[in-house]
């Protein structure tokens, strides 16, 4: 198949395709995201506004029935006036209705309706004439004396009219035989003011009653008597008003009071508008992501193909083992940078091949110098008898000669030559082993200095010395370098004091001297030459290498300490972990 098919098939498969399913599975999903998000809004404030409104008839039934209950105001209205004088007096002394309205903010009004004849018409009571007894509310009374809820259309003195909900309650008259109707009207900007604080519009009215309440102030002119019907909590989805598809939720309150039941509508009047617009722009970005990269392929495509030949033919050249292909290729693009690393990959080839060449014969030359290795540590394991021997030759002839002095100082070199070249190949030694050799070799230096050389052991062990374990000739430099730096100028009772003791975890060997010490200066640049000890210098050089072992083998936290006094001498501490030695250590 040729290239450029190959790459219209691959746009295909793994564009088109992938791009459509999983564009139409993100718009479908997005979709369902944003209607549920709208949903939830309209439920959630839907919730809001029916508990505002739960809140509020409550109040205002609490406040009516403390009214129509009071008895003050039950005996005002049961009294047969003489005058109207005396009936104006009364009634305008009473006070608790006027209290009521200016503490309360949701109430608009209250009024009083009587049916007692003798009293005379008020700002809060009115007597009831054959009008009034033909109206709605009065009409309900005389059949029940349940309280009910009902609106109003009220017209405004610029001609604006609004709706008004407005709550009877009876007011029980016995002494007269006779009964009063309470009148509490809800304010309208409370009511406002209260649901009006999200972008939804809110809906409100009673049941087989007219809309008391819209928040864009236009009543809706159809009923939502299909959204209520057989409603068992709320209804969630789709709302037509005016033939136009809005998302919407309607719940309903019935009171407890009363007979009357509340429905709340919300309703999402942008929703459905910003749900098709996302989903559009959805598709169209789809669309032309899809034109984009079809207009691309079929543009290099062809570009592409052009130079695939070329590429192809200079690849093969090289897999059959011919090197010498052109140096120049035309364009500027991938094909000839691919060209390029063919040439580079050549080349690496090239360098691989000498550079294996090279490294089969570093390999032999690292072959014969191990054997040679080999043959050195087999002829080294021959030596030590041969010098032990010879030692042991020449002390036996210098007890024959009476000399006790040299058979013993050959006798100490020995068992210091022993010690060392067989601990040279094993990793730890007992540490009384380790204090036996620096004994021995103190015995040496003894028998050389004389008098300006004298030591001591000291210890303060939990265990006995052979069972804490040391890795071998760390001491013995240490000692030397008393010996040598901090004795040097010390020409009788030279004093140099190994004291090994245990803290908590710890190992802690301290070789003192009571040499001629060092000043502050010189015991920094001491420590300096031990903890970071230059390349090119050999100052300090054996206890930069023991640093170094106690570091690397027990960690950072170990290691060696210097403390000097001028005049008064140096004392080195080595610290280390007290750990019990095993022979399988090594």
């Amino acid at each position: 198949m040729k290239v450029k098919r190959q790459l219209f098939c691959i746009f295909a498969i793994a564009i088109f395709i992938p791009v459509m399913i999983i564009g139409i599975y993100l718009v479908y999903n997005t979709r369902s995201l944003l209607f549920q998000h709208y949903k939830n809004q309209c439920l959630s404030d839907n919730l809001r506004v029916k508990s505002l409104l739960l809140d509020m008839t409550s109040n205002i039934y609490n406040k009516s029935d403390s009214i129509t209950s009071d008895p003050e105001l039950i005996r005002l209205l049961s009294k047969k006036y003489t005058s109207e004088h005396q009936s104006l007096n009364a009634l305008t002394n009473y006070d608790k209705i006027t209290s009521v309205i200016s503490q309360d903010p949701s109430i608009q009004n209250i009024h009083i309706y009587s049916l007692n004849p003798t009293i005379t018409k008020t700002d809060y009571v009115t007597p009831i004439n054959k009008e009034m007894k033909n109206m709605e509310w009065f009409q309900h009374f005389k059949q029940t004396s349940t309280p009910f809820w009902s609106s109003h259309k009220k017209t405004d003195s610029f001609g604006n009219s609004s709706m008004e909900l407005c709550f009877y309650e009876k007011i029980f008259l016995p002494s007269i035989k006779s009964y009063a109707i309470l009148n509490t009207t809800v304010s309208n900007n409370h009511l406002k003011n209260r649901i009006e604080n999200s972008s939804l519009r809110t809906i409100l009215w009673l049941e087989d009653r007219h809309f008391f309440y819209s928040s864009d102030n236009q009543m809706p002119t159809q009923s939502f008597h299909r959204y209520t019907d057989n409603l068992s909590t709320y209804y969630l989805g789709k709302v037509k008003l005016k033939d136009v598809d809005k998302l919407g939720c309607i719940s309903y309150i019935r009171t407890t009071y009363s007979d009357d039941v509340f429905h709340i509508a919300s309703i999402d009047d942008e929703g459905y508008f910003y749900i098709h617009k996302i989903t559009t722009i959805h598709y169209l970005i789809i669309l032309m992501i899809l034109i984009a990269s079809r207009t691309f392929i079929s543009i290099y495509s062809r570009y592409f193909s052009k130079r695939v030949i070329a590429l192809r033919e200079a690849m093969h050249d090289a897999s059959c083992g011919n090197y010498h292909i052109t140096d120049s290729f035309s364009g500027e693009d991938e094909i000839s940078e691919a060209f390029r690393d063919l040439n580079i990959m050549i080349q690496n080839i090239l360098e691989k091949e000498m550079t294996a060449y090279e490294t089969r014969i570093k390999t032999q030359k690292l072959i014969n110098q191990q054997q040679q290795m080999e043959f050195k540590m087999l002829s080294s394991q021959i030596n030590p008898h041969f010098l032990y021997n010879t030692l042991e030759t020449i002390r036996m002839r210098a007890l024959k000669a009476g000399n006790r002095e040299v058979a013993n100082a050959i006798k100490l070199l020995g068992k210091s030559m022993r010690y060392v070249l067989e601990n040279t190949t094993i990793s730890f030694t007992p540490l009384d082993r380790e204090m036996n050799y620096i004994k021995t070799y103190l015995s040496i230096q003894k028998l050389r200095f004389h008098d300006r050389v004298n030591y001591s052991l000291k210890t303060s062990l939990i265990h006995d010395l052979s069972w804490y374990k040391i890795m071998p000739l760390l001491i013995q430099p240490i000692v030397e370098n008393a010996l040598l730096h901090g004795l040097e100028e010390v020409e009788e009772k030279g004093r140099i004091v190994i004291h090994i003791r245990q803290k908590e975890k710890l190992l802690i060997i301290d070789i003192f001297d009571n040499g001629c010490g060092m000043t502050p200066e010189e015991v920094e640049k001491m420590k300096q030459n031990i903890y970071d000890h230059p390349k090119n210098s050999s100052k300090s050089i054996d206890l930069a290498n023991i640093y170094q072992r106690i570091q690397l083998y027990y960690g950072k936290k170990y290691g060696l300490s210097v403390k000097s006094k001028k005049n008064l001498g140096t004392v080195v501490t080595m610290t280390l972990p007290a750990q019990e030695y095993r022979r399988e250590d090594n």
